[in-house]
């Protein structure tokens, strides 16, 4: 064991956790990436509860765990509420994997012995240790900035722990939705970011995009939340085979409709995290953020970017107004990705010749 700073020498010492809660990330994207954390918390501490505490929505996913899991909602609970109703539960550890306050103050307020988390946003005092960040800010990707939470017991790599689902058949099946309008494996379009305008490729870009493989014969589905629609009508406008699933599916049956994907495209989002989870091909696009920090995980994963003299500025909208790092990043290089990594696709999976 390396030498460790006092906090995290004294956490070591304190023994083996026995009952382990985690708090999760609040964005759909960085809960997905955050499961590769989870993998290492139950690989490490074999005989250890696992429980967690997810934003309301997010529970039906399958999440790695090892006992149960503890929907917050904001709108009906306060952080500090929700932690106080944690008391008497009996928990040794609590990892606050988001940086704000108010997660620590959740976690602060459940009185649990150890509440490990990173230093900032005046929280400090309401860690047990406040863990010094390994890395400058967005050096690493954020799966190792979570993993560097357990420094305490080892080094442990995002190489080795990447994300993924517990998404076994016997799931797939009971959340796949009914009646979907296509046979075989459709690709799939997720256009939306709820993060802003800055990290969305125009929908002109991804209309050529969905004309060009419908061209090859492959089925198409747009899917992303309801105030999508518009969007998703908008990009399958001339398309032969086209389907649009905006606002049609619950979070549960999209990671089960994106397991049956031969691709998806998409933007940096929650959708783009499920698929790389999953370990379906997928070309993720990139704009005001950085694919070095939350780039998907995939090995079948391509990234599809344009750098900028001002990016990565990971603002939700351009300050410049002109967003050329995604207006000019010209549909031909991602239609050619998404070619390579669809001629890779198992026979059975591309469509015959003629349809």
């Amino acid at each position: 064991m390396p030498l460790l700073p006092a906090g995290l020498r004294r956490l070591h010492d304190a023994g083996e956790p026995c009952a382990i809660l985690v708090r999760t990330p609040n964005w759909l994207g960085d809960l997905v990436v955050a499961t590769g954390f989870l993998a290492a918390l139950l690989e490490r501490f074999p005989r250890a509860q696992v429980d967690l505490i997810v934003r309301a929505g997010f529970e039906a996913l399958p999440l790695p765990r090892r006992g149960t899991v503890l929907a917050f909602d904001r709108g009906t609970a306060s952080a500090g509420a929700f932690g106080k109703a944690l008391r008497g539960r009996d928990y040794s550890h609590l990892f606050v994997l988001p940086p704000s306050f108010s997660s620590a103050w959740m976690g602060w307020r459940s009185g649990i012995p150890w509440r490990i988390g990173t230093r900032g946003e005046g929280r400090s005092a309401l860690l047990k240790p406040a863990v010094r960040p390994r890395h400058a800010p967005r050096s690493v990707h954020l799966l190792q900035e979570y993993l560097d939470l357990l420094a305490a017991w080892g080094d442990f790599r995002a190489e080795r722990f990447p994300p993924r689902l517990d998404a076994t058949p016997a799931w797939l099946a009971a959340h796949a939705p009914a009646g979907l309008p296509w046979r075989g494996h459709p690709v799939v379009l997720a256009p939306g970011a709820e993060y802003g305008p800055a990290k969305q490729w125009p929908a002109a870009h991804f209309g050529a995009l969905a004309r060009a493989l419908s061209g090859q014969g492959w089925d198409v589905a747009v899917v992303g939340l309801p105030r999508d629609r518009e969007l998703g009508d908008e990009i399958l406008r001339g398309v032969r085979a086209g389907f649009n699933l905006c606002g049609a599916t619950t979070l549960a049956q999209l990671t089960a409709l994106l397991a049956t994907a031969a691709l998806l495209v998409s933007n940096d989002s929650g959708a783009m995290h499920l698929a790389a989870a999953l370990g379906v091909p997928q070309v993720a696009i990139f704009g005001s953020t950085n694919p070095a920090w939350t780039g998907p995980l995939n090995p079948r994963g391509r990234v599809a970017t344009r750098r900028e003299p001002c990016s990565p500025c990971y603002a939700r909208t351009c300050r410049f107004g002109h967003t050329r790092c995604l207006n000019e990043l010209a549909p031909a290089g991602v239609i050619e990705e998404a070619e390579r990594l669809l001629l890779a696709a198992p026979k059975g999976d591309r469509p015959a010749a003629g349809e």
